[in-house]
């Protein structure tokens, strides 16, 4: 039966790859097209039935055995939906373009965090910045359709060293190829699939659960369509919990070191690795972020303010999509004019406390990570939700449906292109109905997953007692 469930999530695939080039009487998902004449709404209904084909997977691989045959059908099939999507346009995202422009700067001989590309129309001033100016200019003209669609101009790189060198690997082998890049971004993916499949292997559970993530939809919508790199980071995070599990925290720690120079969140990881007291470990890791930033640092007279530059702005001024960040932003404008840097720091404090809640209870280091993941992501003001493809891999450990219900709804997001679903509150309390449809299910099925912890009273083991006292 899983085949059948291959054959027509293949089908769905297909149908959406043909729909974002704009078949069936559409006009696809170019970017030039006024976002509301997209077909967001059929890819929508497709995404639905792809998820409802992967629940049902899901559910079937529980009762199946781990024979040759069934793990061939869900490893290919996964290989083969990634295939389908690679040639897809990108449905409502544009990060690429900043890739792409990264990759041919840095290929440029220019040190990619000393320019925002908007300096490739402004002039520099300093005589020695002339030459800069010139090959910048060079690049914006080589591709100015690509160059328009590139975001927040006026800010310099965010992408952190190892993903630079992953740009410019795509720049020097296939120069300003979309597809050949999210080919690169589609072979981490595959990797961490065939990481998770032996991570599986390594607990005794079953493999074939390595179809939460190899079959997600969310994970193929935002990687072999939408092009994020970050697979990268959760290919890191994935080899190094292989490691940890196979207790070489040596390797383990040079892994999430390099996570760390793909994208900064996996620096929270970093001191669990002094719980099982391995402080080599944890000083290579730092050291392999810091030889990983070095040649930045002193390439071009650019110093940290360069570097971080991008994230300062990240932190000061990005929120979207962050349910509890809105929820708490809402809440105390009642009683301050403008509470985001203050909605800001609360959701900072609150996550570090559970952060240092989750160390004291001291579960072993993968469960702390899964942990940890998932209230960065619930916790942080920016909710994008291939953020939430970080999370994913755990879910083929910890089985968690709430979470899994979640990786749909986050797809919801993206109808902020096409419309406007208004506002709900009482009085001054307002909250946007999109944040609402997308996460009241999930924290409701969340406190039923839990209602041991959130209920005592109502856990499997006290109704037992009171049973056994009647």
């Amino acid at each position: 039966m899983i085949y059948v469930y291959a054959l027509f999530s293949a089908l769905i695939w297909l149908i959406v790859t043909l729909l974002s080039h704009g078949f069936f009487g559409t006009e696809g998902f170019f970017y030039d097209l006024p976002n509301a004449r997209m077909p967001f709404g059929r890819f929508f209904v497709l995404y639905t039935t792809a998820f409802v084909i992967y629940s049902m997977a899901i559910f079937k691989v529980s009762k199946l055995s781990a024979d040759k045959s069934n793990i061939f059908i869900v490893l290919v099939s996964a290989f083969v939906f990634r295939l389908i999507l690679i040639p897809s346009v990108p449905v409502h995202e544009n990060d690429i373009y900043r890739y792409i422009w990264d990759g041919k700067v840095l290929t440029s001989g220019i040190n990619p965090y000393k320019y925002a590309p908007a300096y490739a129309s402004i002039r520099l001033a300093a005589i020695d910045q002339q030459n800069d100016y010139e090959k910048l200019k060079l690049l914006r003209d080589e591709d100015p359709s690509f160059y328009r669609r590139i975001s927040y101009k006026y800010v310099p790189t965010i992408y952190p060293p190892l993903a630079q060198g992953l740009f410019a690997v795509s720049a020097l082998l296939a120069r300003g190829s979309v597809w050949f890049m999210k080919i690169l971004f589609v072979l981490f993916d595959i990797a961490v699939i065939f990481l998770l499949y032996n991570i599986l292997k390594l607990l005794k559970h079953n493999p074939l659960y390595v179809v939460v993530y190899a079959w997600n939809p969310l994970v193929l919508k935002e990687f072999a369509n939408s092009g994020h790199y970050d697979s990268l980071v959760i290919f890191c995070v994935a080899a190094a919990v292989y490691f940890i599990l196979k207790e070489k925290y040596i390797f383990s720690s040079i892994f999430l070191g390099l996570g760390v120079l793909s994208k900064l969140f996996p620096l929270i990881f970093i001191p669990f690795l002094l719980l099982k007291k391995q402080y080599k470990a944890f000083f290579l890791s730092l050291a392999v972020i810091m030889a990983g930033y070095l040649p930045f640092l002193i390439w071009g007279q650019t110093d940290l303010k360069n570097i971080f530059a991008a994230l300062g702005n990240y932190a000061q001024k990005w929120s979207v999509n962050g349910f509890i960040f809105e929820f708490l932003y809402s809440l105390l404008s009642v009683f301050k004019n403008d509470p985001y840097i203050l909605s800001k720091i609360i959701c900072a404090s609150i996550f570090a406390f559970v952060w240092i809640f989750i160390i004291i209870k001291k579960r072993d280091i993968t469960k702390m990570m899964f942990l940890s993941a998932s209230a960065l992501f619930l916790l942080s003001p920016v909710g994008d939700p291939w953020y939430f493809c970080w999370v994913i891999p755990f879910l083929c450990l910890y089985r968690r449906y709430s979470m899994i219900l979640l990786s749909y709804l986050l797809i919801l997001s993206y109808f902020i292109f096409t419309r406007d679903f208004g506002t709900s509150g009482i009085g001054w309390f307002k909250i946007g109905n999109l944040l609402l449809m997308q996460y009241v299910p999930f924290y409701i099925l969340l406190i039923f997953e839990n209602r041991a912890a959130f209920f005592p009273g109502h856990s499997p083991e006290k109704r037992k007692e009171q049973g056994r006292k009647k």
